[in-house]
């Protein structure tokens, strides 16, 4: 990966671990009972978790085409749909607050996919030579 390609990967991941903290933040003090707090925090994390997974394949994909890329794309809306099915599943099981989880990961979720999708355009844009 060239200079470039890795500062606009450095830039991005950046960006997606600043989103995380604050979406920890708000799900230490905005719910009011411990178990949406709890339950706030198993979203994040679970957004964390698929949006790293899903800024390192996007990585690799924008590295060989825009084609590559959008199939990731995909691949990585399965993993999340997955995610929060068994999240929810999880959380409704314990007792916890599923409003909260909802709440949590896709408060995260919408943020790290923004930076996803910029990552791609940016890094397409290097590829291609491009200037901005």
């Amino acid at each position: 990966m060239s200079g470039q390609g890795a500062e606009t990967f450095r830039k991005h991941a950046g960006l997606a671990v600043v989103t995380v903290a604050v979406g920890w933040v708000l799900a230490a003090f905005l719910p009011r009972e411990p178990e949406s707090r709890q339950a706030a925090f198993i979203g994040v994390g679970l957004a964390a978790v698929t949006g790293a997974v899903a800024l390192v394949l996007k990585r690799r994909a924008a590295s060989r085409d825009l084609k590559d890329a959008l199939k990731v794309v995909g691949v990585v809306f399965g993993l999340r749909a997955v995610g929060v099915v068994v999240g929810l599943l999880l959380v409704v099981r314990a007792g916890l607050g599923a409003v909260a989880f909802v709440a949590g990961f896709f408060g995260t979720y919408f943020v790290l996919q923004w930076i996803e999708v910029s990552y791609v355009m940016a890094a397409s844009r290097d590829a291609a030579g491009g200037d901005e």
